[in-house]
């Protein structure tokens, strides 16, 4: 477990140099390169290479392959494992593949092209089948459409509400414009479709009449001659359509066989952006070029090495200052890295700290495994999370992941042994180790407040640890072992009134806690003052680090939470394995009841408490045990190195350095 160690790096080489460079530095993937602005002695002089309009132009590349890719697979869809990773091509592969970069971009437009003109099409069946429905009122009405009259004669078409009555809107209509002719299309429930051929003379008459009944013109122009004439037409042009369609969604198919290339060549590009980006951080002149930046102690030689060997330039390798911060790095084990979901979510320790990694493992998997309480459950995640580990190419954060939940389902079988719980069952209570908590919750409160003191208790240890390897011995023992001496006797003090311990208050271990408690009271009253100026403060300043014991105490009181979550798993089941023995009947019915109960309801109590184990955990631990030594407010370090979506390049740099080194902040 560490933090790891950190060098700075200067590189000043020739600007023909400088592409080629960084693409050796993406390569290595090692290198984190900072971004430097010249001063103002040299401003005229040094300058930072202005690339927006390469970056605008690249991003509108690469948001082409995006979409393509994105069109490509609603067409041809490939289906991928539940836990997919990127795909590894060679150096050599991905090389010949980006020599068809100009290719593969032709590519991606014409699919959007195609995608483009399918979209237009439907467009227009949508508008025709519109079109289409529309005349279907007026199919059985010999008149065509496009016609609003002739040299005497008006044609009016509309439709008027249905709650009026046709008929006697036709009788209104023959005695007071008797000049006109009422042709009745096919109604709906809502309204009557009519068209009304009238002299010009009688026009106002009618539109006068119709206004009455809520006459609504309707306007069908663009069809040439009758309804079913029209809508003849319309099907043949929805056919001719639709054969356009299929064969540019044809031509979208055929081109999914690039898809592949389009993924590399889209992957090269973000690269590409990348190594224009970082080129953005040098300081430049017309002829030379200056990179600064952070690489890992462990490698500085190796990156040096190569780089002098294959480049004209000059490479200065420093050591950060002992108060210098730098970059963090975490690095582990492979067991101890799983946490590395957990610690990330709160964020990185400085330089200057100890990685809390091996700290906070054994801790979170066991608080989980109290929590979810079931060890019936605890296999079912086991097995599930060690076959996806086994079966899939993850990810490296799913994997770490994937493997912290794998620990915490052994932890949880570990509690099945410990409480006798395994699906609920009550008959396998008798099998505990140790407790079994619904039977005796006041002493599994007590055990739970004890795991909270040895989990606040180790990180007042890890505090003194990072005291100590600042050198500041004295303050590790004045604001850490004074405050164990305070903090111990205040809780042997209180064992008396601990829930389900037999300790009477005159026992020798309570009056050697009352002890400890007044010695410790005095020897923080005494130092907690000592880095102030004044003498008041000197004097005074400890009386504010006494009101720890009441934080403390109501710390204590958060790890009553194992005991509640635990309990609920363990109850429910119970509810659940009870419900499913309650119904009778027809013995074939029965039991599919009974199974399809048992199933749903310990899935739902699996998931729920798993869920709230995870949660409860991680507060435990960002709380109650960070915020007894984490300073936090590390800077991630950041290597250069290729960002890609799709693949992963196996570049022959990397495998000659062996670099990847694992961190989670990958």
């Amino acid at each position: 477990m560490a933090v790891v160690r950190m060098n700075r790096i200067t590189i000043l080489g020739l600007k023909k140099e400088r592409s080629s460079l960084l693409e050796s530095l993406q390569k290595l993937g090692v290198v984190e390169i900072k971004q430097e602005q010249p001063d103002e002695e040299i401003k005229d002089r040094v300058h930072n290479s202005n690339v927006q309009n390469e970056l605008m132009k690249i991003d509108t590349i690469i948001s082409d392959f995006e979409r393509a890719l994105t069109i490509l697979d609603s067409y041809v869809p490939v289906s991928k494992p539940m836990f997919s990773s990127r795909r590894t091509v060679s150096e050599a592969e991905y090389s010949e593949t980006m020599k068809s970069r100009d290719e593969a971009i032709n590519i991606a437009k014409k699919v959007i092209l195609l995608e483009e003109e399918v979209a237009k099409i439907r467009s227009e069946e949508n508008r025709l089948n519109n079109l289409s429905a529309s005349l279907t009122p007026w199919v059985d009405a010999d008149i065509p459409l496009n016609v609003t009259g002739t040299h005497y004669t008006v044609c009016l078409m509309g439709t008027i509400p249905a709650t009026y009555s046709l008929d006697n809107f036709s009788e209104t209509l023959s005695s007071q414009c008797p000049e006109s002719v009422l042709i009745r299309g096919i109604g709906s429930r809502e309204h009557h479709y009519i068209a009304i051929i009238a002299h010009k003379a009688i026009e106002a008459d009618i539109l006068s009449l119709l206004r009455n009944y809520g006459f609504n013109r309707i306007s069908l122009r663009e069809v040439e001659g009758t309804a079913r004439e029209g809508k003849v037409f319309i099907q043949k042009r929805l056919a001719d359509l639709s054969e356009e369609r299929e064969i540019r969604i044809s031509a979208i198919k055929e081109l999914a066989g690039s898809r592949e290339m389009l993924e590399v060549v889209s992957d090269g590009f973000r690269m590409e952006r990348a190594r224009i980006e970082g080129r953005s951080r040098l300081l430049s002149t017309r002829s030379v070029f200056l990179l600064k930046g952070w690489l890992p102690a462990e490698l500085s030689d190796k990156v040096k090495e190569y780089i002098s060997e294959n480049y004209f330039c000059a490479v200065e390798i420093e050591e950060p200052g002992d108060d210098e911060e730098y970059p963090v790095l975490l690095q582990n084990g492979s067991v101890v890295e799983s946490i590395s979901p957990v610690i990330n979510m709160y964020g990185l320790p400085s330089s200057r700290e100890l990685d809390p990694s091996a700290f906070t493992m054994p801790f979170f998997i066991f608080f989980f495994g109290l929590m979810l309480g079931d060890g019936g459950y605890g296999i079912l995640m086991a097995l599930i999370t060690g076959f996806i580990l086994k079966k899939y190419k993850l990810e490296e954060s799913t994997r770490r992941f994937i493997k912290l939940l794998f620990y915490c389902g052994l932890s949880s079988i570990l509690a099945g042994f410990l409480f006798g719980s395994w699906f609920g069952i009550a008959s396998l209570t008798k099998t505990a180790l140790l407790i079994v908590p619904t039977e005796q919750p006041e002493l599994m409160m007590s055990y739970s407040i004890l795991l909270g003191i040895i989990h606040m208790y180790t990180g007042m240890f890890v505090k003194a640890l990072n005291y100590i390897r600042r050198k500041q011995y004295f303050d590790a023992i004045c604001d850490v072992f004074f405050v164990y001496i305070m903090l111990s006797g205040f809780v042997l003090s209180l064992l008396p009134y601990a829930p389900g311990i037999a300790v009477s208050s005159s026992s020798s271990i309570v009056k050697t806690g009352n002890n400890l408690f007044l010695i410790g009271v005095a020897l923080v009253l005494l130092t907690q003052g000592r880095k102030s100026k004044s003498i008041f403060g000197k004097i005074f300043g400890g009386l504010p680090k006494l009101y720890d014991i009441v934080g403390f105490f109501g710390d204590c009181l958060s790890y009553i939470r194992i005991l509640a979550l635990g309990l609920a798993s363990a109850i429910i089941g119970d509810i659940v394995n009870t419900l499913a023995s309650s119904f009778g009947g027809f013995i074939l019915v029965k039991i599919l009841t009974m199974t399809l109960v048992l199933v749903v309801g310990h899935l739902i109590n699996f998931l729920l408490n798993a869920l709230g184990a995870y949660v409860h955990s991680c507060r435990l631990q960002y709380l109650e045990f960070f915020g007894k030594f984490l300073e936090g407010g590390g800077e991630a370090f950041k290597p250069f190195k290729a960002e890609t979506k799709y693949i992963l390049v196996n570049n022959e740099i990397s495998e000659l350095f062996n670099t990847r080194a694992k961190s989670r902040v990958a």
